[in-house]
């Protein structure tokens, strides 16, 4: 299905941008909270952010019960950097995975089946997380370069 593989390419950044899961390998937890001058955000801060609205988009998508944060700053570290390497780790780790679990979405068949009774679907939502998640890759991409470290060290072999 045409759909099916045009979410999942989004989804992984293919023929757009470096690849999504790939845009926090080789990076230090150290290096992660970095702010850099001219970056109005760490990595940490921006991998925090993507992580919350993606898994506040496969609860929606699973038609769990979500409520949008009273005030946006709630998507947001309260600091710019993890505390340990366990929390930079654990926060790639919770990214990776899913990212994984919004690709299998793309696979399924009610794909644009509206979603609690709503005219919104799963493609929809999908696509909403194509759009953040790219758009802040940009800022990932951005930040890592302004700290020295991009490319990541297996750049050369991942990129499409």
């Amino acid at each position: 299905m045409m759909i099916t593989r045009y979410l999942q390419n989004g989804l992984q950044g293919k023929y757009a941008h470096y690849q999504t899961d790939m845009l926090f390998n080789g990076l230090s937890w150290e290096m992660a909270g970095e702010k850099p001058e001219g970056s109005p955000h760490s990595v940490w801060e921006l991998l925090f952010h993507m992580n919350y609205w993606q898994d506040f988009i496969l609860a929606e998508m699973h038609e769990e019960k979500t409520e949008s944060p009273e005030d946006l700053s709630e998507s947001w570290p309260s600091s710019p950097f993890p505390s340990n390497e366990k929390e930079y780790t654990d926060a790639v780790t919770q990214f990776l995975k899913s990212l994984g679990r919004a690709t299998q979405q793309a696979s399924k068949d009610s794909l644009e089946e509206g979603l609690d009774g709503r005219k919104r679907t799963s493609a929809d939502l999908l696509m909403v997380l194509i759009n953040h998640n790219s758009y802040h890759a940009g800022q990932v991409v951005f930040a890592r370069k302004l700290i020295g470290a991009w490319p990541p060290p297996d750049a050369e072999e991942k990129e499409e």
